[in-house]
């Protein structure tokens, strides 16, 4: 009786496995930090099942974020290029065939790295951008890095869509900043720092029809329904472009 049932539990689950895509492209993940990456891998996964297709094989690569930091505080953005590029380049050794970057401040060098890329490289700022544009808003806040907000990381792509980027003071901004660096990366989540996160975030809200939040560790802490807004995960809106790149004819 019991190997009856076993039998059919089990034919049971293989009949209810997502069908296999076997045409789909291999994605390949440069994670500049480790946080931000998980939660890119794994939604492509998650967003695999809720399509109901195999998720894809997906090559990842961790470069040396002390080399990454120290190109971002010196502003050596070539140096920045030919990390991130690195990085891309051994997931193309490893059979990927294009790439995303799960984190949005080394977009700064974005075009240099595709320059020197082997394989395609989605843009993490087009991908929130077109998501902006599609649920109308006008104006659009922005909560990141201080490298992300200094160098005005989403301007060009919120203008090239007819929307302004909107920010919080610079009080606010060193908050923000120090949660990201100095806790959220290494996923250190403090209750009294969320609560801090959230009042800046509520305030933006004020002035905003929604909040892109533009570093990949954001949504460890922040969400629509403590933020009172709609937020733009750029993290997960990352791997659903990459899910549907991959799948593309």
């Amino acid at each position: 009786m019991y190997p009856c049932l076993f039998f059919f539990s089990l034919t049971s689950i293989i009949h209810h496995k997502p069908p296999e895509m076997t045409n789909m492209k291999t994605i390949g993940i440069s994670i500049p930090t480790i946080e931000g990456g998980v939660i890119a891998h794994q939604e492509i996964g998650r967003e695999a099942a809720r399509r109901g297709i195999a998720y894809p094989q997906i090559v990842t690569h961790t470069p040396l974020y002390g080399d990454l930091e120290q190109a971002l505080k010196s502003g050596d953005n070539q140096a920045l290029a030919a990390s991130l590029a690195d990085s891309i380049n051994r997931t193309a050794k490893a059979g990927a065939e294009f790439a995303i970057i799960s984190a949005n401040t080394p977009h700064i060098a974005f075009d240099d790295i595709v320059v020197q890329s082997n394989i395609p490289v989605l843009s993490i700022l087009d991908v929130a951008a077109d998501y902006c544009k599609k649920r109308g808003y006008k104006r659009v806040g922005v909560l990141g890095t201080n490298w992300t907000v200094k160098n005005a990381l989403y301007n060009g792509p919120l203008q090239k869509r007819e929307m302004a980027a909107v920010y919080v003071p610079d009080s606010d901004q060193e908050i923000v900043m120090n949660a990201i660096v100095n806790e959220l990366i290494n996923g250190l989540i403090l209750e009294s720092t969320t609560s801090e996160l959230v009042r800046i975030a509520k305030e933006l809200a004020t002035r905003c029809d929604g909040i892109i939040l533009g570093c990949t560790e954001l949504p460890l802490v922040l969400t629509e329904q403590n933020c009172g807004i709609e937020v733009v995960d750029t993290t997960r809106l990352l791997s659903h472009a990459a899910l549907d790149f991959a799948t593309k004819e």
